[in-house]
């Protein structure tokens, strides 16, 4: 049986396809490329963000991404092997802090906390305030009290002081079991009346002592001793179960946090933010402003289009994909009457 001749609309689509399947090999590839990203930066000239975009959509699609979105099992799963991996890893043993943090950058981080003295003073007053701080001020002075009664040097001087004060606490039990338990009581109970003006006086004295030139000439001995250090020995104290579980933490905190009007109110701000910025910009400024250049995208899509193409090529997937996006129109008839007109 003799084999159909194609029609005029079949064997333009074969030429067609042939064609394109060609512009994605070899030398052929680079070319294409940059032509197709010379015209798209040109088109972004003349198109504005709002052009292309509004701020419903934009503020639709993160929230899809950052509140809807329910990452399956497999995502933490990755994260814990990355973790475990990143945790691991020699260059720790390799790599000084020093050499990850220079001694500029950490003077700026430091001159920029000493200059939140506000928030250091409310960290302070807070932690004065804190019931934990004062039931340790309040141990502290009892104990110190209580010390100084039984062992001070006064005692220890005086012969025979020790031991008549032995005798003296036995007759007393004897005499009233009671008393002793009384008396720490009372003791106990005077602390605790006038801890807030021990309070009040540590307060000043941390004021005082922690002012900007002696909390920065602390934290520089401190980063000349540690800047010498591996990183590896800071690893030591954090083992890679100790990382999963902060982040499976991390994630159900975050979880929770996107549900809240507080974490959506702020993507939309966020979004408000940008398109006040950029709305009457061209996406070509964007572009330019973001640190994005022509020679940048060339790069990355030459670095990775080659290999892409090599795999679908090889699975026999590009032909059939080119073939997809080209036979509607050659399969439609409109060849037919362009031919035949």
């Amino acid at each position: 049986m003799a084999k159909k001749k194609p029609t005029t609309a079949e064997a333009l689509l074969e030429a067609h396809v042939a064609f394109m399947l060609g512009q994605f090999e070899g030398k052929a590839l680079r070319p294409r490329i940059e032509r197709e990203v010379d015209a798209l930066l040109a088109d972004a000239e003349r198109l504005s963000l709002k052009d292309v975009v509004t701020r419903a959509a934009v503020k639709e699609t993160v929230r899809v991404y950052a509140v809807k979105l329910e990452l399956n099992a497999g995502i933490p799963e990755l994260v814990a092997d990355i973790a475990q991996r990143l945790h691991a890893h020699k260059i720790h043993e390799q790599t000084r802090l020093g050499e990850l943090l220079s001694d500029q950058q950490f003077t700026e981080v430091l001159d920029k906390l000493l200059e939140m003295k506000e928030l250091r003073t409310r960290l302070l007053d807070e932690s004065v305030a804190n019931p934990i701080y004062s039931a340790l001020a309040a141990d502290i002075v009892y104990h110190g009290i209580k010390g100084y009664l039984t062992q001070n040097k006064l005692t220890g001087n005086i012969p025979g002081a020790g031991a008549a004060m032995k005798l003296g606490k036995s007759m007393m039990n004897r005499a009233a079991p009671k008393l002793e338990g009384a008396i720490e009581e009372r003791l106990k109970g005077y602390v605790s009346r006038n801890i807030q003006s021990t309070l009040l006086e540590s307060r000043r004295f941390l004021l005082d002592r922690f002012d900007e030139a002696s909390i920065r000439e602390v934290a520089l001995d401190v980063w000349e001793q540690l800047k010498h250090s591996k990183v590896s020995l800071f690893r030591d104290y954090l083992r890679g179960s100790d990382i999963e579980d902060f982040f499976v933490i991390g994630y159900e905190y975050w979880h929770q946090l996107r549900k809240t009007d507080w974490y959506v109110t702020l993507i939309d701000a966020g979004v408000d933010g940008f398109f006040d910025r950029y709305e009457d910009s061209s996406l070509g400024e964007i572009l330019e402003e973001i640190g994005i250049s022509r020679d940048m995208i060339v790069a990355d899509a030459m670095r990775f289009a080659p290999k892409l193409i090599e795999g679908l090529n090889k699975r026999g997937l590009l032909e059939p994909m080119v073939r997809r996006n080209l036979q509607d129109f050659y399969l439609s008839g409109a060849v037919e009457k362009i031919v035949g007109g």
